[in-house]
């Protein structure tokens, strides 16, 4: 385990233990030496974490987080560290008011902190490294999002022009849009078309305009958002079949 992923599953630990932890506790837990763990506990010290000692009848001590952090509306270190995760994993917001939003929240928390606090919490933060592939931008659609966003919310008609991968050209429509949802760094939308009353999933770069229309609608109950969630995305065509895949014996390991 590497020190800096260590010493944040420590901060954890020690929050979330009533009656806090030992040395000896935190070595066995850990797998380590005494020794190290004093470091781990020299160096949360030094990166502003303020740990309380209690001294026990049998005189050992226990290390507890102190949970009253100072900062804006009292957030606890690991919902921070998790936002701070949150903001690296979530590539594909980039460019968008949730991106915008997610950071300037961020910023405001991590702002209140002392720079050491601040600088340990990005570090352990990039010891989780998230997969991605790339991200599409959406500096420009902006409004498109923000349209979409409130169509969702409120539950209105869009009136929309789409371009689909085959099609030289947009094509205009109405949509009853459903959700947001990203994938593989980029956003798409599940939406009902009432023309052909069935959900669809449309890629959100796609969009030329959408324009929200003051028509409510509701989605009828013989279709299902979740169903279409489940198989939004990869192999599907028509209706699902069992199929058999055979494998040789050494993939085998890398498909279970």
């Amino acid at each position: 385990m590497k020190q800096i992923v260590r010493q944040l599953d420590i901060l954890r630990e020690l929050q979330a233990r009533r009656y806090g932890m030992s040395v000896r506790e935190l070595a066995d837990e850990y797998n380590v030496d005494r020794r190290t763990i004093q470091r781990d506990l020299g160096d949360l010290r030094e990166a502003g974490f303020i740990l309380n000692e209690k001294r026990r009848a049998d005189q050992s001590i226990y290390y507890q987080l102190q949970k009253d952090t100072g900062l804006p509306l009292n957030f606890p270190i690991m919902e921070i560290a998790a936002m701070i995760f949150a903001e690296q994993a979530g590539m594909g917001l980039v460019g968008t008011p949730f991106g915008e939003y997610l950071r300037s929240a961020i910023r405001r928390l991590t702002q209140a902190m002392p720079s050491e606090m601040r600088q340990f919490l990005e570090r352990a933060a990039e010891a989780y490294v998230p997969l991605t592939r790339g991200h599409k931008p959406y500096e420009d659609a902006r409004e498109i999002l923000e349209n979409l966003h409130d169509a969702i919310l409120e539950r209105r008609v869009c009136w929309v022009s789409y371009r689909s991968p085959w099609a030289e050209e947009a094509r205009q429509y109405n949509i009853e849009p459903l959700r947001l949802l990203p994938h593989r760094g980029g956003l798409y939308v599940i939406s009902r078309v009432p023309y052909y009353d069935q959900l669809i999933t449309q890629a959100v770069d796609r969009f030329e305009s959408v324009e929200v229309t003051e028509k409510e609608f509701e989605l009828p109950d013989h279709l299902s958002v979740d169903e279409r969630l489940s198989n939004a995305f990869g192999v599907s065509f028509e209706e699902p079949m069992d199929v058999v895949v055979r494998f040789t014996e050494d993939q085998a390991p890398y498909i279970r």
